[in-house]
């Protein structure tokens, strides 16, 4: 039995950066190109899915283990870099001993382009319903890699000052902003003695959206963004194969205190995409994020000048 129509069964039989410089400077933007910026942060982020069985209209939430990671992050210049750990004084930590959560993403911003990464691990999954009794399954594991490139038409607003980088936004800025967006996302089931199969989706969209910036004071900023958009899913679920419509919707949130040295605040972001497939089974996939940060910036000293310059010349930045 496939993968998605054995979780369905399953309830009936038990009851789970690298980030570039933006390339033009003007009076809405302020750049701290000579800083190290240190950051200190709490976030927590997931991959989560729903699927909805339409012949008997029972839908299922399958959510991986939620963890929360306390990390650092330093950037200066082109090099950026962070390290998080998932502490066990977190009571969301303690659960599911076996479960494991990796993720990260980068962007790159070559100009008024906009490049995100996106790479997801979770492995031990709870599938749940209404009328029924939970179910963790250890051995399911979901991946998903993929990305989005995107292209920024007003040079006055800056994606890198939405996420407090080293970049400030003077005046409020907004901008249109069309994504194209790739992933490959696995539901993998084969080390699970209950499931014993693999399904497997690509999706490809474009997405139009539109960001701004507000500047509420000298320091302070409040951002927000949205995008509507509609492509195509291949779907392939042990080896029965299928094209569906897929249509998707991300909002982001971020609000905080940017000044020349301090800076923080909250930045969240949430995005769903819904493939309407003929396989008698529809699936919501969602991708949520939400981080709490604070960070400072002070002078680079002299010797990590001169070290990054010569890793720019070499590279050819």
């Amino acid at each position: 039995m496939d993968v998605r129509g054995y979780i369905g069964g399953l309830f009936f039989i038990c009851g789970g950066c690298f980030a570039q410089q933006d390339s033009i400077s003007n009076p809405y933007i302020q750049y701290f190109d000579d800083k190290i910026s240190v950051q200190l942060y709490m976030h927590q982020t997931s991959n989560d899915f729903t699927l909805k069985y339409t012949e008997d209209n029972t839908v299922v939430d399958v959510e991986p283990n939620k963890k929360t990671t306390l990390g650092v992050a330093v950037q200066y210049d082109f090099i950026s870099f962070s390290i998080g750990v998932a502490p066990r004084f977190f009571a969301n930590n303690k659960d599911r001993k076996d479960s494991k959560m990796t993720s990260f993403g980068f962007n790159f911003f070559p100009g008024q382009w906009v490049q995100h990464f996106d790479f997801y691990y979770q492995k031990g999954i709870s599938l749940k319903a209404d009328g029924f009794e939970d179910v963790y399954l250890p051995g399911l594991k979901t991946l998903k890699i993929g990305g989005s490139t995107g292209y920024v038409f007003n040079e006055n607003f800056s994606f890198k000052a939405v996420a407090f980088q080293n970049v400030k936004q003077l005046k409020s800025a907004g901008s249109f902003a069309p994504f194209v967006s790739y992933y490959y996302t696995e539901l993998n089931g084969k080390k699970e003695p209950q499931l014993g199969g693999k399904a497997y989706f690509i999706d490809v969209a474009l997405s139009p959206s539109y960001n701004y910036n507000l500047v509420v004071a000298k320091n302070f900023l409040i951002a927000a963004g949205a995008s509507f958009g509609a492509g195509f899913s291949y779907i392939n679920d042990e080896g029965e194969n299928n094209t569906a419509f897929l249509t998707q919707v991300t909002l982001s949130l971020s609000m905080g205190y940017n000044s020349d040295t301090f800076y923080g605040g909250l930045y969240s972001k949430g995005r769903v995409s819904n493939h309407n497939t003929s396989l008698g089974v529809n699936m919501n996939d969602t991708i949520g994020y939400g981080t709490l940060f604070f960070g400072y910036r002070f002078g680079a000293p002299k010797v990590v000048k001169e070290e990054t310059q010569k890793i720019k010349d070499i590279i050819k930045i």
